[in-house]
């Protein structure tokens, strides 16, 4: 997917809308684990993004890797110890978020990792302060 700056450009610079959440992944036993400490990226939905969720999600590898001016467009923040975060100064519109969330449990070899990305999508109007729940 070619990265079209078109659908960028309605993100760019500051904006009058907030975003605020929670991240936060559930284990199968139903524990909560939250996004403490770790960074929550924001970045516009567009076509292009669309597919690098997509591909990530999938498991596969960004090949080639994502366009430099992409990374212009993605914000990112770091959760507080109940996992919640916020952006500022949001210019309108339509937002992905994401945060890694990894745990160990313990095996018969030792620690080992589980978890995973924790995502949502929320839509913000100017001057409005919008929340989402990022999760699976």
């Amino acid at each position: 997917m070619p990265f079209r700056e078109s659908e960028f450009s309605p993100y760019r610079g500051k904006g009058t809308s907030t975003i605020e959440g929670q991240a936060f992944l559930k284990t199968r036993s139903g524990d909560v684990k939250y996004g403490a400490g770790n960074a929550v990226q924001m970045v516009p939905v567009t076509t292009y993004t669309t597919e690098i969720l997509t591909s990530l999600l999938s498991g596969k590898t960004l090949t080639p890797p994502p366009d430099p001016r992409y990374y212009a467009y993605r914000r990112e923040t770091v959760a507080d110890g109940s996992g919640n975060f916020e952006f500022r100064d949001v210019p309108a519109g339509s937002y992905y978020l994401s945060c890694a969330i990894v745990w160990e449990v313990p095996s018969g070899y030792g620690a080992m990792r589980s978890g995973g990305t924790a995502v949502g999508k929320v839509t913000v109007a100017h001057g409005e302060r919008a929340k989402v729940v990022v999760t699976r």
